[in-house]
């Protein structure tokens, strides 16, 4: 019986010796995994950053272009009004003048000229 319980002693030593030589790999392939993992996870992250940063960058010089846009438009506009405000005042002056020579001889406008009647 000696011989029995040395040699389910021995083999118990093998089972528990092969289980900690498994269960030790495992941990170690766990280990590599989630370092893996952890690289990849930062790796992307990193990249998830440059390109919020790119689409940031992006996004601010769009605007600025539609700034610019913005203010050529109304700069145009400007520039449409102060000609309409001319042409306005040159008519106004012509009016006047073509009204003074038309008292100053003595006429009266034709009707093609004048809606007024």
């Amino acid at each position: 019986m000696e011989s029995g319980k040395a040699q389910l002693s021995v083999i118990n030593a093998w089972k528990e010796r092969k289980i900690t030589e498994a269960t030790n790999k495992s941990e170690k392939k766990l280990l590599e995994i989630s370092a893996w993992e952890k690289k990849q996870t930062e790796k992307i992250e990193s990249e998830i950053a440059s390109t919020k940063r790119k689409m940031d960058s992006k996004k601010m010089e769009k605007a600025e272009k539609l700034r610019n846009k913005k203010a050529a438009v109304h700069a145009k506009a400007q520039e449409k009004k102060a000609w309409v405000q001319t042409r306005r005042a040159q008519q106004i002056i012509d009016a006047e003048d073509e009204a003074a020579r038309f008292q100053a001889t003595g006429q009266v406008p034709n009707k093609s000229s004048c809606s007024c009647f």
